[in-house]
């Protein structure tokens, strides 16, 4: 109940940060410009092949319209398993990057200062494309 509540706070968050929906991002994202900025942000923790290996975050093949906390063999942190109640959407997915703590406040993660609004969608526009 607690983490049902805690995401029924944060969507209205995410609403008043401006984002938008999956197909405004689709048409302005890049692709090719995501894959070099996931790997010059992303790529220190997390990796993206197929069977990939967890690092200090979990292997993100796959991530987009996962349920949160499911990457087989990665160890969250008590305070994602206990507040992680959604699937991984775009706009779930640019509330994380943006502001982690928001989402999750005890949260391990981080996030490399300076990840422009441009760099979040085409990151995600291409974990979109690796499933």
């Amino acid at each position: 109940m607690v983490a049902s509540l805690r995401v029924a706070l944060i969507w209205p968050w995410l609403a008043g940060a401006g984002l938008t929906c999956a197909s405004d991002m689709a048409d302005a994202a890049d692709i090719h410009h995501g894959e070099g900025a996931f790997v010059r942000q992303c790529a220190l923790c997390h990796t993206i092949d197929k069977g990939g290996p967890n690092r200090f975050g979990p292997n993100l093949f796959g991530i987009v319209d996962r349920r949160a906390g499911t990457i087989p063999g990665f160890h969250y942190s008590a305070a994602f398993k206990d507040t992680a109640s959604w699937d991984w959407n775009v706009d779930a997915l640019r509330g994380w990057i943006s502001a982690p703590k928001q989402m999750v406040p005890q949260s391990p993660m981080s996030v490399f200062q300076g990840v422009s609004d441009r760099d979040r969608d085409d990151i995600i526009a291409y974990l979109a494309t690796r499933k």
